[in-house]
């Protein structure tokens, strides 16, 4: 019996599909007729361009909208016909093109916006494509096509790591069957070499559903080939819908008995500001570490600009140890700043540097230099790439100033989406 109705639920729908097929076959002929009467009857010429795409017949429906628009240049509707030509087609070269061209002529046209913002998205211009959707919106404001822009808009800032923002869009949508729902998950692990005495290994995973992502870490260093330190970290971030607030826990223990065991607890604010194409996240910071025979306190101020394909990013640091021994206390500070640039696709070219004390110093990324003299300066690359099978690679290089004599760090890294 069940399989007798799920036979003609499919031979409804079958029969549903074919009408609509006739439905648009004769609107089709009916263009053509009266195209035969009146070659120059744009509502004709529409009916059988439109008519086109909806048979799925993308190549005659392109020729016919840009015959029209050669036709009635002033007719918009040929434009954006266009466009949606193109977009189904995947010619996204030429749908960026063209839509930067049919703006300067309609700009109030909400879907040259969106098809636009489309391309911009595909070539991997969140940004653009952000401010593209928004303007859409704007201007389909009472359209039913509003949804094309919603959608594109939540999934550009999906992309643009901002949760709540997407999730309000997604909210507008008549469906939420195309939003994020599952849980994501990542596995990295990276191998170290400091010098010629220091190796390294990091094992960890971070999970992310909506707006929380938690991470765990775990690391081994050794020293001249036997173990020196180890540490584990948790850390989690909440995305709220105008900033960014983190938490990480950290413990680490070792054979040097000045030092170790410490224990760390960092906690960081990072709003997000938009701007047009241009994002601005400042930064605020809170570390406080517990060691041996001695507390660090630092506060952290910084600041990041992202404006595709580049991102810049500067923080003062000021660092405050409080030692065991009375008057021992001292106060220093570190500067530090990366730029990175998307030299192609999804590949990642970045410069890194600071100076300063860097004794006990943490890192935006939340790694300690717990060390009592270490360098003074530091200058780094990292390249950033990804590989077959949802693989990730990070390549980073430092060199490490300390007297005047430098010290090469060099970690490998690997990461894969689950």
């Amino acid at each position: 019996m069940k399989q007798a109705i799920l036979v003609l639920l499919l031979l409804c729908l079958l029969l549903g599909v074919m009408a609509e097929e006739t439905d648009y076959r004769k609107l089709l002929e009916a263009s053509r007729l009266a195209l035969a009467y009146n070659p120059l009857d744009a509502g004709a010429q529409l009916n059988l361009a439109y008519s086109h795409m909806m048979l799925g017949e993308t190549d005659e429906a392109l020729a016919q909208y840009q015959k029209l628009r050669q036709l009635n240049p002033q007719l918009s509707a040929a434009a954006i016909g266009i466009l949606w030509a193109l977009a189904a087609k995947g010619d996204w070269k030429q749908c960026q093109q063209l839509g930067r061209e049919f703006l300067a002529e309609f700009p109030q046209e909400g879907m040259i916006h969106h098809y636009l913002a489309a391309a911009q998205a595909y070539d991997r211009k969140p940004q653009r494509a952000r401010v593209g959707y928004l303007k859409a919106i704007a201007l389909l404001e009472t359209s039913p096509l509003r949804a094309l822009p919603e959608e594109g808009a939540a999934w550009a800032y999906l992309a643009l790591d901002d949760y709540p923002a997407a999730a309000r869009h997604f909210s507008r949508l008549d469906t939420l069957s195309a939003s994020p729902g599952k849980l994501a998950a990542k596995l990295h692990s990276g191998f170290a070499i400091k010098g010629a005495s220091g190796r390294f290994l990091n094992l960890g995973t971070a999970l992310s559903h909506h707006s929380w992502q938690v991470a765990l870490d775990a690391g081994e260093m050794w020293w001249k080939g036997d173990p020196f330190r180890w540490q584990i970290k948790a850390s989690a971030r909440k995305q709220l819908p105008l900033t960014d607030l983190n938490l990480s826990l950290q413990y680490l223990d070792g054979k040097d008995e000045r030092i170790y065991p410490g224990k760390t607890v960092s906690l960081a604010l990072s709003p997000r500001i938009y701007t047009e194409t241009l994002i601005i996240r400042p930064r605020l910071a809170q570390h406080f570490s517990s060691w041996q025979r001695h507390n660090n306190y630092q506060t952290d101020l910084g600041l990041k600009l992202i404006k595709q394909p580049l991102t810049f990013t500067y923080a003062a640091s000021r660092i405050y140890q409080d030692n065991e021994a009375v008057g021992a206390d001292t106060a220093h500070w570190v500067h530090s700043a990366s730029t990175s640039l998307r030299i192609w696709r999804d590949f990642w070219l970045a410069a890194h540097a600071g100076f300063g004390d860097l004794a006990f110093f943490a890192s935006q990324a939340g790694s300690y230099n717990d060390d009592f003299e270490p360098g003074n300066a530091y200058y780094g690359l990292s390249l950033d790439a990804p590989l077959p099978g949802k693989l990730q690679l990070h390549l980073y290089h430092q060199i490490g100033i300390k007297d005047n004599d430098p010290t090469s760090f060099t970690s490998l890294g690997l990461s894969v989406a689950l």
